[in-house]
Protein backbone atom coordinates (compact mmCIF):
# COMPACT_ATOMS: atom_id res chain seq x y z
CA UNK A 1 0.00 0.00 0.00
CA UNK A 2 3.20 2.43 1.03
CA UNK A 3 4.69 1.24 -2.84
CA UNK A 4 1.27 2.11 -4.33
CA UNK A 5 0.22 5.27 -2.78
CA UNK A 6 3.42 6.77 -2.89
CA UNK A 7 4.17 6.24 -6.67
CA UNK A 8 0.80 7.42 -7.51
CA UNK A 9 1.53 10.40 -5.59
CA UNK A 10 4.41 11.33 -6.99
CA UNK A 11 3.66 10.78 -10.88
CA UNK A 12 -0.07 12.74 -9.95
CA UNK A 13 2.13 15.60 -8.66
CA UNK A 14 4.80 15.98 -11.44
CA UNK A 15 1.51 15.99 -14.15
CA UNK A 16 1.00 19.36 -12.44
CA UNK A 17 3.90 20.60 -12.29
CA UNK A 18 3.95 20.93 -8.66
CA UNK A 19 6.66 20.63 -6.35
CA UNK A 20 7.06 18.70 -3.25
CA UNK A 21 7.01 22.18 -1.43
CA UNK A 22 4.47 23.55 -3.31
CA UNK A 23 2.05 20.37 -2.84
CA UNK A 24 2.86 20.16 0.93
CA UNK A 25 2.09 24.05 1.39
CA UNK A 26 -1.53 23.82 -0.87
CA UNK A 27 -2.51 20.73 1.41
CA UNK A 28 -0.94 22.15 4.96
CA UNK A 29 1.89 19.58 5.88
CA UNK A 30 5.61 19.49 5.48
CA UNK A 31 7.80 18.96 2.86
CA UNK A 32 9.40 16.40 4.37
CA UNK A 33 6.14 14.17 4.77
CA UNK A 34 5.09 14.43 0.74
CA UNK A 35 8.96 13.03 0.61
CA UNK A 36 8.00 10.12 3.30
CA UNK A 37 5.03 9.63 1.19
CA UNK A 38 6.44 9.39 -1.51
CA UNK A 39 9.47 7.00 -0.33
CA UNK A 40 7.33 4.78 1.06
CA UNK A 41 8.46 5.63 4.28
CA UNK A 42 4.96 6.52 5.84
CA UNK A 43 1.29 6.52 4.95
CA UNK A 44 -0.59 9.48 5.20
CA UNK A 45 -3.95 9.68 7.26
CA UNK A 46 -7.24 9.38 5.88
CA UNK A 47 -7.68 13.44 6.16
CA UNK A 48 -4.29 13.90 4.59
CA UNK A 49 -4.77 11.20 2.07
CA UNK A 50 -8.27 13.58 1.30
CA UNK A 51 -6.80 16.73 1.00
CA UNK A 52 -3.77 15.15 -1.33
CA UNK A 53 -6.32 13.66 -3.69
CA UNK A 54 -8.50 17.32 -3.61
CA UNK A 55 -5.09 19.59 -4.48
CA UNK A 56 -4.15 16.70 -7.48
CA UNK A 57 -7.56 16.96 -8.71
CA UNK A 58 -8.22 13.47 -8.86
CA UNK A 59 -9.99 10.67 -5.87
CA UNK A 60 -8.78 8.82 -2.86
CA UNK A 61 -9.44 5.67 -4.84
CA UNK A 62 -7.10 6.87 -7.68
CA UNK A 63 -3.99 7.42 -4.80
CA UNK A 64 -4.89 3.55 -3.52
CA UNK A 65 -5.35 1.92 -7.41
CA UNK A 66 -2.33 -0.01 -8.76
CA UNK A 67 -1.08 0.93 -12.15
CA UNK A 68 -2.15 -3.19 -13.29
CA UNK A 69 -5.75 -1.87 -12.79
CA UNK A 70 -5.61 0.67 -15.10
CA UNK A 71 -7.75 1.32 -18.36
CA UNK A 72 -9.47 -1.94 -19.94
CA UNK A 73 -8.27 -2.32 -23.65
CA UNK A 74 -8.15 1.23 -24.52
CA UNK A 75 -7.75 2.78 -27.74
CA UNK A 76 -7.79 6.24 -28.54
CA UNK A 77 -7.30 9.42 -30.50
CA UNK A 78 -3.23 9.67 -29.91
CA UNK A 79 -2.48 13.02 -28.57
CA UNK A 80 1.08 13.53 -27.03
CA UNK A 81 -0.23 14.94 -23.53
CA UNK A 82 -1.73 11.63 -22.46
CA UNK A 83 1.65 10.14 -21.48
CA UNK A 84 1.83 12.63 -19.03
CA UNK A 85 -1.75 13.24 -17.77
CA UNK A 86 -2.30 10.44 -15.47
CA UNK A 87 -5.30 12.79 -13.78
CA UNK A 88 -6.97 12.45 -17.77
CA UNK A 89 -6.42 8.80 -17.42
CA UNK A 90 -8.11 8.53 -14.05
CA UNK A 91 -11.05 10.44 -14.86
CA UNK A 92 -11.44 8.57 -17.50
CA UNK A 93 -11.08 5.33 -15.91
CA UNK A 94 -13.60 6.58 -13.23
CA UNK A 95 -16.24 7.69 -15.80
CA UNK A 96 -15.96 4.03 -17.42
CA UNK A 97 -16.41 1.99 -13.78
CA UNK A 98 -19.28 4.53 -12.97
CA UNK A 99 -21.17 3.70 -16.40
CA UNK A 100 -20.32 0.22 -16.09
CA UNK A 101 -21.47 0.09 -12.26
CA UNK A 102 -25.26 1.41 -13.28
CA UNK A 103 -25.73 -0.92 -16.18
CA UNK A 104 -25.29 -4.08 -13.90
CA UNK A 105 -27.32 -2.40 -10.86
CA UNK A 106 -30.31 -1.63 -13.76
CA UNK A 107 -28.95 -5.18 -14.53
CA UNK A 108 -28.23 -4.35 -18.27
CA UNK A 109 -25.88 -6.43 -20.14
CA UNK A 110 -22.89 -5.01 -22.36
CA UNK A 111 -22.74 -4.53 -25.35
CA UNK A 112 -20.56 -3.85 -28.46
CA UNK A 113 -20.98 -4.05 -32.06
CA UNK A 114 -19.12 -6.77 -34.04
CA UNK A 115 -15.66 -6.47 -35.08
CA UNK A 116 -14.40 -6.93 -38.19
CA UNK A 117 -11.17 -5.86 -38.93
CA UNK A 118 -9.53 -4.15 -41.63
CA UNK A 119 -6.11 -1.88 -41.24
CA UNK A 120 -6.15 0.45 -44.16
CA UNK A 121 -8.26 1.62 -46.82
CA UNK A 122 -6.50 1.10 -49.70
CA UNK A 123 -7.98 -1.69 -51.80
CA UNK A 124 -10.99 -1.87 -49.36
CA UNK A 125 -13.33 0.69 -49.99
CA UNK A 126 -15.92 -1.30 -50.70
CA UNK A 127 -15.69 -3.37 -47.72
CA UNK A 128 -15.69 -0.77 -45.43
CA UNK A 129 -18.52 1.13 -47.60
CA UNK A 130 -20.27 -2.77 -46.17
CA UNK A 131 -19.41 -2.54 -43.09
CA UNK A 132 -20.65 0.97 -42.05
CA UNK A 133 -23.91 -0.74 -44.17
CA UNK A 134 -24.35 -3.12 -42.10
CA UNK A 135 -24.21 -1.10 -39.19
CA UNK A 136 -26.90 0.89 -40.09
CA UNK A 137 -28.75 -2.51 -40.78
CA UNK A 138 -28.38 -3.30 -37.04
CA UNK A 139 -29.55 0.24 -35.99
CA UNK A 140 -32.28 -0.33 -38.33
CA UNK A 141 -31.75 2.86 -40.75
CA UNK A 142 -31.36 1.26 -44.14
CA UNK A 143 -30.14 4.17 -46.01
CA UNK A 144 -31.99 6.65 -44.35
CA UNK A 145 -30.00 10.13 -42.73
CA UNK A 146 -29.49 9.87 -38.98
CA UNK A 147 -31.70 12.51 -36.54
CA UNK A 148 -29.44 11.61 -33.69
CA UNK A 149 -26.62 8.99 -33.76
CA UNK A 150 -25.98 9.59 -30.34
CA UNK A 151 -29.41 8.72 -29.50
CA UNK A 152 -29.55 6.04 -32.04
CA UNK A 153 -26.51 3.97 -30.95
CA UNK A 154 -27.76 4.29 -27.30
CA UNK A 155 -30.50 2.62 -27.62
CA UNK A 156 -28.99 -1.03 -28.43
CA UNK A 157 -26.74 -0.31 -26.05
CA UNK A 158 -23.44 1.46 -26.60
CA UNK A 159 -22.31 3.39 -23.47
CA UNK A 160 -21.88 7.01 -25.24
CA UNK A 161 -20.90 10.04 -22.75
CA UNK A 162 -20.21 13.61 -23.96
CA UNK A 163 -17.80 15.40 -21.59
CA UNK A 164 -16.17 18.92 -22.02
CA UNK A 165 -12.29 18.39 -21.49
CA UNK A 166 -10.15 21.34 -22.19
CA UNK A 167 -7.54 19.59 -24.43
CA UNK A 168 -6.26 20.77 -27.79
CA UNK A 169 -7.02 18.96 -30.92
CA UNK A 170 -8.49 15.74 -28.67
CA UNK A 171 -12.30 14.81 -29.99
CA UNK A 172 -12.63 11.55 -28.36
CA UNK A 173 -11.47 7.98 -27.49
CA UNK A 174 -13.47 4.37 -27.46
CA UNK A 175 -12.52 1.51 -24.84
CA UNK A 176 -13.88 -1.98 -25.18
CA UNK A 177 -13.22 -5.26 -22.92
CA UNK A 178 -15.35 -8.90 -23.35
CA UNK A 179 -16.94 -8.16 -19.98
CA UNK A 180 -17.65 -4.28 -19.81
CA UNK A 181 -18.61 -4.14 -23.42
CA UNK A 182 -17.85 -0.87 -25.72
CA UNK A 183 -17.70 2.88 -24.63
CA UNK A 184 -17.32 5.71 -26.49
CA UNK A 185 -15.77 9.39 -24.98
CA UNK A 186 -16.83 12.61 -27.14
CA UNK A 187 -15.54 15.79 -26.17
CA UNK A 188 -17.23 18.53 -26.21
CA UNK A 189 -15.39 21.32 -25.24
CA UNK A 190 -16.08 24.23 -27.64
CA UNK A 191 -16.84 21.03 -30.40
CA UNK A 192 -19.41 21.90 -32.57
CA UNK A 193 -22.28 19.16 -32.56
CA UNK A 194 -21.26 17.90 -36.11
CA UNK A 195 -17.90 17.22 -35.13
CA UNK A 196 -18.80 15.45 -32.24
CA UNK A 197 -20.86 13.46 -34.66
CA UNK A 198 -18.18 12.51 -36.67
CA UNK A 199 -16.36 11.61 -33.60
CA UNK A 200 -18.72 9.54 -32.46
CA UNK A 201 -18.86 7.49 -35.84
CA UNK A 202 -15.01 7.68 -36.52
CA UNK A 203 -14.80 5.91 -33.04
CA UNK A 204 -17.48 3.38 -33.83
CA UNK A 205 -15.29 2.72 -36.99
CA UNK A 206 -11.76 1.92 -34.56
CA UNK A 207 -14.52 -0.37 -32.10
CA UNK A 208 -15.36 -2.23 -35.54
CA UNK A 209 -12.55 -2.56 -37.22
CA UNK A 210 -9.75 -2.09 -34.78
CA UNK A 211 -10.83 -4.16 -31.93
CA UNK A 212 -7.48 -6.24 -31.81
CA UNK A 213 -5.23 -3.34 -31.35
CA UNK A 214 -6.76 -2.34 -28.19
CA UNK A 215 -4.21 -1.75 -25.42
CA UNK A 216 -4.05 -1.03 -21.68
CA UNK A 217 -2.83 2.09 -21.82
CA UNK A 218 -3.69 5.50 -22.74
CA UNK A 219 -0.18 5.84 -24.54
CA UNK A 220 -0.68 5.14 -28.08
CA UNK A 221 1.84 2.30 -29.29
CA UNK A 222 2.68 0.98 -32.60
CA UNK A 223 4.90 3.56 -35.52
CA UNK A 224 2.99 6.72 -36.89
CA UNK A 225 2.24 5.37 -40.02
CA UNK A 226 0.37 2.34 -38.66
CA UNK A 227 -1.94 4.78 -36.83
CA UNK A 228 -2.22 6.95 -39.75
CA UNK A 229 -3.53 3.94 -41.60
CA UNK A 230 -5.86 3.04 -38.85
CA UNK A 231 -7.49 7.07 -38.71
CA UNK A 232 -7.57 6.54 -42.38
CA UNK A 233 -10.15 3.68 -42.11
CA UNK A 234 -12.22 5.07 -39.36
CA UNK A 235 -12.64 8.37 -40.87
CA UNK A 236 -13.67 6.44 -44.34
CA UNK A 237 -15.80 4.44 -42.14
CA UNK A 238 -17.82 7.47 -40.31
CA UNK A 239 -18.36 9.08 -43.60
CA UNK A 240 -20.71 6.09 -45.29
CA UNK A 241 -22.08 5.49 -41.86
CA UNK A 242 -23.36 9.15 -41.85
CA UNK A 243 -23.78 9.65 -45.62
CA UNK A 244 -24.80 6.14 -47.43
CA UNK A 245 -23.82 6.15 -50.56
CA UNK A 246 -27.13 5.60 -52.72
CA UNK A 247 -28.94 8.34 -50.78
CA UNK A 248 -26.22 10.55 -51.32
CA UNK A 249 -26.40 10.22 -54.65
CA UNK A 250 -30.06 10.51 -55.19
CA UNK A 251 -29.93 13.95 -53.22
CA UNK A 252 -26.53 15.08 -54.92
CA UNK A 253 -28.76 14.66 -58.28
CA UNK A 254 -31.61 16.62 -56.78
CA UNK A 255 -29.21 19.41 -55.44
CA UNK A 256 -25.46 20.45 -55.65
CA UNK A 257 -25.82 23.16 -52.96
CA UNK A 258 -23.13 22.01 -50.16
CA UNK A 259 -25.60 23.73 -47.29
CA UNK A 260 -28.54 21.46 -48.41
CA UNK A 261 -26.77 18.55 -48.44
CA UNK A 262 -25.01 19.32 -45.01
CA UNK A 263 -28.77 19.78 -43.43
CA UNK A 264 -30.46 17.15 -45.27
CA UNK A 265 -27.71 14.20 -43.57
CA UNK A 266 -27.17 16.64 -40.57
CA UNK A 267 -22.94 16.18 -41.11
CA UNK A 268 -20.66 19.26 -41.53
CA UNK A 269 -19.96 20.43 -44.67
CA UNK A 270 -16.53 18.98 -44.76
CA UNK A 271 -17.84 15.91 -44.77
CA UNK A 272 -20.07 16.40 -47.58
CA UNK A 273 -16.37 17.70 -49.59
CA UNK A 274 -14.74 14.56 -48.53
CA UNK A 275 -17.21 12.28 -50.06
CA UNK A 276 -17.78 14.34 -53.30
CA UNK A 277 -13.51 14.33 -53.27
CA UNK A 278 -13.59 10.59 -53.04
CA UNK A 279 -16.13 10.17 -55.79
CA UNK A 280 -13.68 12.57 -57.68
CA UNK A 281 -16.45 15.23 -58.51
CA UNK A 282 -14.41 17.93 -56.62
CA UNK A 283 -10.63 18.82 -55.59
CA UNK A 284 -11.30 19.28 -51.83
CA UNK A 285 -8.45 22.16 -51.40
CA UNK A 286 -9.76 24.11 -53.93
CA UNK A 287 -13.40 23.96 -52.91
CA UNK A 288 -12.70 24.63 -49.47
CA UNK A 289 -11.06 27.55 -50.24
CA UNK A 290 -13.86 28.74 -52.30
CA UNK A 291 -16.44 28.61 -49.29
CA UNK A 292 -13.25 30.07 -47.41
CA UNK A 293 -13.55 33.06 -49.32
CA UNK A 294 -17.05 33.47 -49.44
CA UNK A 295 -17.38 33.20 -46.06
CA UNK A 296 -14.82 35.58 -45.04
CA UNK A 297 -16.83 38.00 -47.73
CA UNK A 298 -20.13 37.63 -46.02
CA UNK A 299 -18.96 37.69 -42.13
CA UNK A 300 -15.86 39.89 -42.40
CA UNK A 301 -13.65 36.27 -40.66
CA UNK A 302 -12.16 33.34 -41.44
CA UNK A 303 -13.82 30.33 -41.32
CA UNK A 304 -11.81 28.51 -39.15
CA UNK A 305 -11.26 24.52 -38.91
CA UNK A 306 -13.06 24.48 -35.91
CA UNK A 307 -16.26 26.26 -37.12
CA UNK A 308 -19.07 24.50 -38.87
CA UNK A 309 -20.65 26.48 -42.10
CA UNK A 310 -23.89 28.06 -41.40
CA UNK A 311 -26.78 27.00 -40.42
CA UNK A 312 -25.31 24.74 -38.16
CA UNK A 313 -27.47 21.69 -36.23
CA UNK A 314 -29.28 22.50 -33.45
CA UNK A 315 -27.70 21.55 -29.86
CA UNK A 316 -30.87 21.37 -28.07
CA UNK A 317 -31.63 18.61 -30.95
CA UNK A 318 -28.85 16.61 -28.79
CA UNK A 319 -29.16 16.41 -25.47
CA UNK A 320 -26.55 14.91 -23.80
CA UNK A 321 -26.06 11.99 -21.93
CA UNK A 322 -29.67 10.87 -22.08
CA UNK A 323 -29.18 7.07 -21.58
CA UNK A 324 -26.64 7.67 -18.77
CA UNK A 325 -29.33 10.13 -16.79
CA UNK A 326 -31.80 7.29 -17.39
CA UNK A 327 -30.05 4.59 -15.71
CA UNK A 328 -28.79 6.59 -12.65
CA UNK A 329 -32.34 7.26 -12.24
CA UNK A 330 -33.58 3.64 -12.51
CA UNK A 331 -31.12 2.76 -9.96
CA UNK A 332 -31.95 5.24 -7.62
CA UNK A 333 -35.39 3.99 -8.05
CA UNK A 334 -34.86 0.20 -7.68
CA UNK A 335 -32.67 1.49 -4.22
CA UNK A 336 -29.05 0.65 -6.04
CA UNK A 337 -27.65 3.95 -5.06
CA UNK A 338 -28.53 6.53 -2.43
CA UNK A 339 -29.58 10.21 -3.03
CA UNK A 340 -26.52 11.42 -2.46
CA UNK A 341 -25.17 9.76 -5.38
CA UNK A 342 -27.58 10.27 -7.88
CA UNK A 343 -27.10 13.94 -7.21
CA UNK A 344 -23.43 13.87 -7.64
CA UNK A 345 -23.65 11.68 -10.53
CA UNK A 346 -25.94 14.71 -11.92
CA UNK A 347 -24.53 17.06 -10.41
CA UNK A 348 -27.55 18.24 -8.71
CA UNK A 349 -28.23 19.03 -4.99
CA UNK A 350 -29.95 16.56 -3.11
CA UNK A 351 -32.74 18.94 -2.84
CA UNK A 352 -32.79 19.82 -6.06
CA UNK A 353 -33.13 15.85 -6.69
CA UNK A 354 -35.70 15.39 -4.50
CA UNK A 355 -37.79 18.16 -6.70
CA UNK A 356 -37.17 16.30 -9.92
CA UNK A 357 -38.12 12.87 -8.38
CA UNK A 358 -41.29 14.41 -6.89
CA UNK A 359 -41.88 15.79 -10.42
CA UNK A 360 -41.53 12.69 -12.13
CA UNK A 361 -43.49 11.09 -9.94
CA UNK A 362 -46.43 13.26 -10.70
CA UNK A 363 -46.26 12.79 -13.76
CA UNK A 364 -45.63 9.22 -14.16
CA UNK A 365 -48.47 7.17 -16.04
CA UNK A 366 -49.66 4.42 -13.56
Amino acid sequence: MKETIGGNLTRYRKSLHLSQEQLAEIVGITRQSINNYEKAKTLPDSKTLSALARALNITIDDLLRTESEGLPNFRFRAHASFGNNPQFAAQVLRMLETYNNLEQAVGLPSYAPESTPCHQVEGNEKRIAEIASRLRRCLGLGEAPIFNLFETVEEIGLKVLRHPFPIKDFFGLSACSAEQGAFVLVNSHNITIERQLFTLAHEIGHLICHRGEYQDTLVEEGTKEEEKAREKVANHFAGYLLLPQAEFERMYQLTTNIIRLKQHFRVSYQVILTRLAQMEVIDYAKERAKICAVYKKQHGSSLKNSMELPPAVKPEDFPENERYQQLIWQALKLGKISEMKAAELLDLTVEKLRVHRQEAEVYAIS
